[in-house]
């Protein structure tokens, strides 16, 4: 499938492979040079989800993220 690069240099995911990959707008996707190829990689719900739980755990030690700079810089030293 053919796309043209627009004035402002963007493209437009023609709605076929949009529909096919279940890509919506704020959809996340990974954009990769290889061999001189662009390769676009969807990256999917199922990162917005990890994230979205590692906002919610607590650490078990009980330590700010303030207190573990402040300890890894006093094992650095």
């Amino acid at each position: 499938m053919l796309v043209q690069l627009s004035k402002g240099r963007q493209i437009t995911i023609p709605a076929e492979i949009r529909d096919e990959l279940e890509l919506h707008a704020g959809s996340k996707i990974e954009v990769i040079v290889k061999n001189k190829e662009i390769v676009l990689k969807p990256l999917g719900d199922d990162l917005e989800k990890l994230f979205a739980e590692a906002k919610n755990q607590k650490p078990k030690h009980g330590l700010t993220a303030k207190q573990m700079d402040e300890l890894n810089e006093g094992l650095m030293r």
